[in-house]
């Protein structure tokens, strides 16, 4: 809970610790730790952290992208610590987000079908993806109409996406859905080359009819920005899907 007093984030060398925020923040990660602290921020809200040795307290400060909130973060590296994810929540955001969710509800009873219902598929897909990879515990989302698949798998070197001016990926396929008589497939994306890259949707091998990006640019190999996760729709299970041409896109 923050209660405008710094927070301590004891981090077990070796042990990955996954951090969630109540808002999209920025982080500014003291120079000192950066060669012992290992950082993954696949979105705004989330970051994991691992201590690949012992270290001292550092400050780490979390500044919310609305400018509202600064989320001040104690590290700590240490062995034997308990390695638990944490959920920085926020009352003043809490309230805040209920006022309005309450505003929400009062407009949709009056005005009748609710937005979801009005939402195509590739919308309702992408989103519940989204939340069932990023959003915390309690905000999982739940809908009879989308079904977890088996999640296929590629090498990390797989040609997915098309190189632009040389750069080079890394891929993993970290979830894949049904519903809607369609297949959506999460795929994290990581850029191994020494400079930032924009996102470009038609450089996408294979057969998809819809893709979004979790983020619009990869920054360079290295930074917390350096990967992203793409949510692929297609006919096809997608296996199938990317080896075909890109028709549907």
């Amino acid at each position: 809970m923050w209660n405008k007093f710094p927070i301590t984030i004891v981090l077990p060398v070796g042990e990955e610790i996954r951090v969630s925020f109540p808002t999209d923040i920025t982080l500014q990660v003291p120079m000192e730790v950066t060669e012992r602290l290992e950082s993954l921020a696949p979105n705004q809200r989330v970051v994991y952290w691992k201590a690949t040795e012992a270290f001292d307290t550092v400050r780490v400060i979390a500044t919310a992208t609305d400018n509202d909130s600064v989320y001040l973060i104690d590290l700590v590296g240490q062995h034997g610590a308990t390695a638990e994810p944490l959920y920085i929540e926020d009352p003043d955001r809490v309230i805040a987000q209920k006022a309005a969710q309450q505003t929400e509800a009062l407009s949709e009873s009056v005005t009748s079908p609710s937005i979801e219902q009005l939402d195509p598929p590739e919308i309702l897909l992408t989103r519940f993806a989204s939340q069932t990879l990023y959003a915390p515990r309690r905000l999982m989302p739940v809908n009879p109409d989308i079904n977890a698949q088996p999640v296929p798998t590629i090498t990390a070197n797989f040609p997915l996406m098309r190189s632009q001016s040389g750069e080079q990926y890394q891929y993993s396929i970290v979830g894949a859905w049904a519903g809607y008589g369609r297949f959506i497939t999460a795929v994290m994306v990581e850029n191994k080359s020494p400079v930032s890259v924009q996102i470009n949707p038609g450089l996408i091998n294979g057969n998809f009819t819809h893709i979004t990006a979790q983020h619009l640019y990869l920054g360079a190999a290295g930074t917390l920005e350096d990967r992203t996760t793409l949510y692929l729709i297609s006919d096809a299970p997608f296996t199938a899907a990317v080896m075909e041409d890109g028709y549907g896109y």
